[in-house]
């Protein structure tokens, strides 16, 4: 549990539904690796969202760049890029 990432994840300007996600998978992730494992049906509870929804908004999110999905085999594991320099940060 990282309430490190979740306390960056607040401050992140982002749609009701998306923010809940991240707020969530911030929440689950490891502070040092910034992941976690968790399933499409365990976020559908602890964001009382619908199957769909959680996917829209993890897609969404991936699109943002806010977070990635690293697959291994069929299991998905989610990594949440806060706090860290991206390459399109340091440019002007």
């Amino acid at each position: 549990m990282s309430f490190h990432l979740s306390n960056l994840a607040w401050d992140i300007e982002l749609r009701g539904p998306q923010k809940l996600v991240l707020l969530c998978l911030s929440h689950l992730s490891l502070q040092s690796t910034r992941g976690c494992c968790v399933t499409i049906a365990r976020l559908m509870v602890l964001c009382g969202m619908s199957d769909s929804g959680v996917r829209q908004q993890l897609t969404a999110l991936v699109a943002l760049g806010l977070v990635e999905e690293l697959r291994d085999g069929r299991v998905v594991h989610y990594r949440v890029n806060l706090g860290v320099a991206r390459a399109s940060d340091g440019e002007a």
